[in-house]
């Protein structure tokens, strides 16, 4: 291939023999299309090659080369690695055993990465006669075919003893992308991610690898929604000016306190100090630090701040990339640089060290240790002031393929980064955290109207995890049933003299039974008549009310009021819309009476001009709004549940004016789900506790 592309971490084997097998067989018009095919494949253009190679098999489904080039083509792009094992296997099946030996090593290679490993085995074994050992390219063939036979070895132990009780959750497509994300730092007290990318950029200048460059991305967690932070003045709470050059920058760390954060830029680890709430100038470390043949971009600081280990290549070095520690001398520079030893270090690269709060532990990943991939993740224990042998952290952390940048953020969860098969693009940063457990939750309960009278007809569901369950409400109004999940919870009720309405709430780990009691009825105010359900259970500490509007007397006589403007609620909802993620959010907690959402926060704007920009790709703008108000008493409306109505109507004519005056057409606009609560603890006298009640005084706007 043009670049030579390495097919383990260290040895180099250049496939040529494609550009060698003869096409003078073939008709014009194939020959035509195999030069076309080969030509992308020399040039990495791998999606237009494997259309043309398609379009060849199309032809002569049993050709060996063409299945062979066919699975080349998706062989080097990562995530579409496992889709080259049918081609191989049918230039396997339709070829002479040694017409194209090489198609034993990349079969291997796409087993391994598939988790076969049995059958990679079995691969690199077919392989290893078909090696010239008497050249030098030969003998470092054999090498990495050993290597990979291990590690197939390894690949059956660790299958045989899977921790099933952590869940790894990729981050999804707003962190990801097809290019390559890794180096997480979280934030957890902000919610806040800083990672590295080498997504394109709008100068689109590419490296010389032909990627683009490296760059540091923020992103922030707002109702479980990842959203790219690009306001400037929000960045700099997190980052330093300057942090991202033309060339290679990526995140490294914040210290333990979140008052030093280093980067690298420029082949360099630079550090920023935060003083009166702003990041300093960055600061290249010491030569002690900055003397490698690359510096890596990789380091760890203990919780004093006295000890740093980071990663270098260098002459001292046992082979790759080792780990070293330094410490902090009395002038407050870094100083007596040691390599840790053949106990952490290998033959072969070492990465991404992370000392524990405490500084007992140490995470770290290795190509050269007992592993599956690529590299494995490994945990050392500092035992008597020694660390102990390396373990690996076996099955779901580590995979055929690498994982690394092992970021725990409390004894259960954190984040790495893996180029792992499934993800969205070389490799994905992902989740992991303790596997939601199933567990069998009873609910019994009973369905009433506002008179207490029971409501003997229907049907309630709870849906959660994507299974629903239902039952028939007897004649004295009561139900029960059981579902298998904990986690958020949809309460559905459907009868014929209602409208069919839900709640969602949550359902706690290790709950098992509950008394839920449901209330559901209308009301008239002014000319709107609206439907209430309130669901409350003291096992739960739940106590919430869904407001939904049945009839508007006065939007039927004029389809143009705009406080009622597409009012819909969770009954009438477009369930495709429903089931996009969350393109912006925006929330506003208030004081006891108010409201008016206030346009002039920057979170504000960036949401109206999110809208409007979604105009450029799509027809219509879909927004869902919750509207809450809390249990203490006011006395400018009728009741807590006017109040929550009221915030809602005027959250929609703030949008209307909002998007309307930025040229937006007032019928481009949904409201797609609506809805107006009042939940909180119940009412104790004690309105000037403000951080009790104030968490329920809130308006959410989500753009869809």
């Amino acid at each position: 291939m043009k670049n030579n592309r390495p097919i383990s971490p260290h040895i180099t084997f250049v496939f040529t023999l494609l550009f060698f097998i003869g096409i003078n067989s073939f008709a014009q018009s194939e020959k035509r299309t195999l030069k076309q095919a080969r030509k992308y494949l020399d040039d990495e253009k791998f999606e237009l090659a494997q259309a043309k190679y398609e379009k060849l098999l199309a032809i002569n489904p049993t050709n060996d080369v063409y299945n062979f080039e066919a699975g080349i083509a998706y062989f080097f792009p990562l995530q579409q690695r496992t889709k080259s094992i049918p081609y191989f296997e049918n230039a396997l099946k339709n070829s002479a055993e040694d017409t194209i030996p090489e198609l034993y090593y990349y079969l291997a290679r796409a087993y391994h990465y598939n988790n076969e490993y049995d059958k990679s085995y079995k691969a690199f074994q077919n392989f290893k006669p078909f090696i010239n050992e008497k050249s030098t390219a030969g003998r470092n063939l054999i090498k990495e075919t050993d290597y990979f036979i291990e590690r197939n070895q390894n690949g059956e132990f660790f299958l045989t003893n899977i921790n099933e009780d952590v869940e790894i959750t990729n981050l999804g497509n707003i962190i990801n992308s097809e290019y390559g994300e890794y180096a997480p730092i979280f934030k957890p007290n902000e919610n806040v991610l800083i990672f590295t990318s080498r997504r394109k950029t709008d100068d689109n200048k590419i490296a010389p690898d032909t990627k683009p460059y490296e760059n540091i991305y923020a992103a922030k967690l707002n109702n479980n929604n990842w959203e790219i932070i690009t306001d400037k003045n929000e960045l700099l709470k997190h980052l330093p000016e300057n942090y991202n050059s033309k060339k290679h920058n990526a995140g490294i760390i914040y210290s333990s306190d979140g008052k030093r954060l280093y980067l690298y830029k420029e082949d360099k680890i630079w550090q920023s100090n935060l003083k009166d709430n702003n990041w300093t100038e960055l600061k290249k470390l010491e030569k002690s630090i900055n003397s490698s043949i690359y510096n890596i971009p990789s380091i760890s600081i203990s919780a004093d701040n006295k000890q740093l280990f980071f990663v270098a290549l260098r002459s001292d070095g046992l082979g790759g990339k080792d780990i070293y520690k330094a410490t902090l001398n009395d002038q407050g520079e870094w100083s007596n640089v040691i390599n840790l030893g053949d106990k952490i270090n290998t033959r072969y690269d070492e990465d991404s060290p992370y000392l524990s709060e405490d500084g007992k532990n140490l995470y770290f990943s290795s190509r050269g240790h007992k592993g599956m991939g690529g590299f494995d993740i490994f945990k050392c224990e500092l035992v008597n002031g020694e660390w102990s042998e390396p373990k690996n952290l076996g099955i779901p952390y580590n995979s055929p393929a690498d994982d690394i940048f092992f970021i725990p953020q409390s004894e259960t969860e954190g984040f790495f980064a893996s180029s792992r098969k499934h993800g969205f693009g070389e490799m994905d940063i992902y989740g992991y955290a303790p596997k939601k457990t199933e567990q069998e939750f009873i609910v019994e309960g009973n369905l009433t109207d506002n008179n207490n009278s029971p409501i003997n007809k229907g049907t309630l569901s709870l849906s959660n995890s994507g299974e629903t369950v239902a039952v028939n409400i007897d004649e004295n109004g009561n139900y029960s049933l059981t579902q298998q999940n904990a986690g958020e919870t949809k309460l559905t009720i459907e009868n014929d003299t209602y409208k069919k309405q839900s709640v969602s709430f949550n359902i706690p780990d290790g709950a098992n039974k509950s008394n839920i009691k449901t209330k559901l009825y209308q009301e008239q105010i002014n000319t709107k008549t609206y439907q209430y359900l309130t669901v409350s259970s003291e096992e739960l500490n739940l106590n919430i009310t869904d407001t939904l509007l049945v009839v508007d007397d006065a939007l039927a006589q004029n389809n143009e009021d705009t406080t009622t403007n597409n009012e819909n609620n969770t009954n009438n909802t477009n369930e495709d819309i429903n089931n996009k993620p969350v393109l912006k959010s925006y929330k506003e907690l208030f004081t006891y009476k108010n409201t008016s959402i206030n346009t002039n926060k920057n979170e504000f704007s960036t949401l109206i001009n999110a809208a409007k920009e979604q105009l450029k790709t799509n027809d219509k703008i879909y927004i869902n709004i919750e509207a809450s108000a809390s249990t203490v008493p006011v006395s400018t409306y009728s009741s807590n549940k006017a109040l929550a109505i009221a915030r809602l109507n005027e959250t929609k004519k703030i949008l209307l004016n909002a998007l309307t005056t930025k040229g937006v057409d007032k019928s481009k606009i949904i409201f797609n789900k609506t809805g107006s609560l009042v939940q909180g603890p119940a009412y104790a006298n004690d309105s000037e506790n403000i951080s009790k009640y104030e968490p329920y005084q809130y308006v959410i706007i989500e753009l869809k």
